[in-house]
């Protein structure tokens, strides 16, 4: 009987809570890649493991008396009580530190005095745990698709041309508008690699996202569906897509870090698949749910102790760790899968379809263009503050990883190349959609009503290198990422009943067409405009970090750019600077020129100040006497300043390296102020 009452207050207080959460945004188990059993485990244990917990408690306390048992069994509830107004607390929108903890200490005084008291609320609390009933049975419902496995729809393509291996490469979070110059090409200085592909394929330079969140465009391409508005990136969801309809027919593989939509039957080997069980990755997983527990019910002043959560459930916010934890246990992991599905088809001595989405140039923003890495720095933030400094270094480390993006796709025509694969290759690169780093406004969420966010986030690049292509075409057809799936069809002549939403480009240009777009909080818009957007929207960019030269000069910025690269030499030294400190100095003690090895290529610290600087002064991060970086966080500042320089890279060569800070004053001149404290 008391198990009965623990179990109907711990649903309330913890298991509602966490599974009403988890049961809307169902995309947090696919990046996880947990099992069915594994899902199940963790309904369980979220279920029923509080409550078995308090029993047994319960029950040793038993052991040294009814009046130790008695005051066991109403501090438990008391417990469970205190979580209980917690909750409630957050379901009633109260923010606020006071009122919230002191509605949760009302709980845990009144539930258990009156339980101690009454008989008729001892029974009540025993028929709440119906609750439990409900509650797991909703969540069962809505992780349908993540407990029952399936091999998907049986398909009856039968592949006409048989000679064409199919690779698509989907990026994540990779606008257009980077890529290009100032004539409204491929930046060739700048990313080579793409103007090599470029330059061998047909660039659909007016080619849209579907949808501004992974959830829902990774699946509007493979399955070339209007993505659904509930529901998760499941094989149930999207049951006839791009692996489904060519296995049986060829061979098939993909590479899926976030989605769900390969049948294990067809992609065993997948990148990230779910054995029966793992103790590990349920333990990480159960570690997460706590955390989201907190930042969930705690009140403001526990939940700064409660390691983030980042940014809103729905989109990529639902599996914000999975990105941290990729980047943490491999900041190369995303460049590998790309290499390894080229590796897969240029080694295959058969045609293939294979699919592989990397999480790149995705933040966190830490890969170098020569593929080492940075630290990841706090400074340096996901959400666009109102901050032109802080959105030029997020812009330019963001820059960086399109280098490294970049370096990847040299490395892919090479291998397709030296493998002979090349000419008979149909290869599709795309992105899933971009992002925006206009101040104050958020990076990928919109409401269409602002028209530059909105060519930010979903004007994509597009490059579809068709078999035996010999010349690069620039076309202005109005695409959208739908209509990639069918131009793989088409291509290869696969014969299937199945029909999808997008059209094929292989032949002609789709005509008097609506290009209807949507987002991941419901809205939804039509896009008219074409490639005229992108445009404007690169030479925005190109004010805050200039798209001139090659992508070194990304640490080019401000008015101190035209030094960068540059030795500096000997200038009077600076009284106003007291002491500045790098937190990663310890790094220029011996840099790596390995790949993959860290290295200081992003600087964060502070600047302290003994009296006021002008407008318009700027600090310059020199690394062995050549100017490396720019501060610009120094202009107007007071007392002390945090600060993120970009280095240019190719200054950090393998040994060991000094770092000195310069000032640029307003009228040109310079100033020494030394090494880091």
């Amino acid at each position: 009987r008391h198990f009965l009452t623990y179990l109907a207050l711990s649903t309330m207080a913890i298991a509602q809570p966490l599974l009403d959460l988890y049961g809307k945004n169902t995309t947090v188990f696919s990046a996880a890649k947990l099992s069915p059993l594994e899902v199940l485990v963790f309904l369980l244990l979220v279920g029923l493991a509080p409550a078995v917990v308090c029993i047994g408690l319960d029950r040793f306390s038993a052991l040294f008396g009814p009046k130790v048992n008695e005051a066991t069994r109403l501090c438990l509830i008391s417990g469970l009580s205190l979580l209980l107004g917690l909750a409630v607390a957050r379901w009633l929108d109260v923010n606020s530190n006071v009122p919230s903890i002191a509605l949760g200490i009302v709980f845990a005084i009144a539930i258990p005095f009156a339980f101690d008291r009454s008989k008729a609320v001892r029974e009540w609390s025993r028929w709440l745990s119906l609750l439990t009933v409900a509650v797991m049975g909703s969540a069962v419902i809505a992780m349908q698709p993540v407990l029952l496995e399936s091999n998907g729809p049986k398909s009856d393509a039968v592949v006409g041309k048989k000679g064409v291996t199919v690779l698509q490469v989907i990026f994540d979070e990779f606008p257009l508008y980077p890529l290009l110059d100032s004539a409204g090409q491929i930046n060739s200085t700048r990313f080579p690699g793409f103007a090599e592909l470029a330059k061998g394929s047909t660039w659909y330079r007016n080619s849209v996202a579907e949808s501004n969140f992974t959830h829902q465009a990774v699946p509007a391409v493979l399955a070339s569906q209007v993505p659904d508005q509930v529901g998760g990136p499941f094989l149930a969801q999207y049951p006839k897509n791009i692996f489904t309809l060519f296995a049986g027919a060829t061979a098939v593989g993909g590479i899926e870090p976030v989605t769900s939509l390969c049948p294990a039957s067809v992609c065993g080997d997948k990148e990230g698949a779910s054995s029966s069980f793992s103790a590990d990755r349920l333990k990480t997983f159960l570690r997460d749910a706590a955390y989201v527990y907190g930042q969930r019910v705690f009140p403001p002043v526990l939940r700064k102790y409660v390691p983030s959560i980042e940014g809103t459930w729905g989109g990529f916010g639902a599996v914000a760790n999975e990105f941290k934890d990729q980047f943490a246990v491999g900041a190369l992991s995303q460049v590998d899968a790309i290499d390894r599905a080229v590796d897969i088809v240029s080694k295959s001595m058969s045609p293939r379809v294979q699919v592989v989405h990397s999480l790149l140039p995705h933040a966190p923003w830490r890969i170098t263009p020569d593929l080492r890495v940075d630290e990841l720095s706090s400074t340096i933030s996901t959400q666009n503050p109102d901050d032109e400094e802080v959105i030029r270094d997020m812009y330019q480390t963001f820059l960086y990883q399109v280098g490294a993006a970049d370096k990847v796709i040299a490395n892919l025509i090479a291998t397709l190349k030296q493998s002979g694969k090349w000419d008979s290759t149909l290869l599709v690169v795309t992105a899933d959609h971009g992002i925006s780093f206009i101040p104050t406004m958020p990076q990928r969420h919109t409401d269409f009503t602002y028209t530059e966010q909105v060519a930010d986030i979903y004007r994509i690049p597009t490059f579809i290198k068709y078999p035996n292509q010999k010349t690069g075409v620039a076309s202005d057809c109005a695409i959208t990422n739908l209509d990639l799936l069918p131009t793989i069809i088409d291509v290869t002549q696969t014969k299937s009943s199945w029909s999808f939403a997008g059209k094929s480009l292989a032949n002609d240009c789709p005509t008097g067409r609506t290009r209807n777009i949507v987002s991941a909080t419901g809205e939804s818009a039509v896009l008219d405009g074409g490639f005229e957007e992108v445009r404007e929207r690169a030479a925005h960019y190109a004010q805050i970090v200039s798209n001139v030269g090659p992508i070194r000069n990304v640490a080019s910025v401000g008015e101190s750019a035209s030094l960068i690269g540059t030795r500096i030499g000997e200038h009077p030294v600076d009284t106003r600077i007291s002491q500045w400190t790098a937190k990663q100095k310890r790094l220029f003690l011996d840099v790596s020129g390995k790949r993959g090895a860290t290295i200081p290529g992003l600087v964060t610290g502070e600047v302290t100040l003994s009296q006021s600087l002008e407008d318009g002064t700027e600090g310059i991060i020199a690394v062995d006497g050549i100017a490396a970086g720019v501060i610009g966080e120094l202009s107007g500042a007071r007392t002390a300043v945090s600060f993120a320089a970009v280095l240019d890279y190719t200054l950090l060569t393998p040994g060991p390296h000094t770092i000195e800070l310069f000032i640029r004053n307003p009228d040109g001149t310079l100033t020494f102020v030394g090494a880091p404290s």
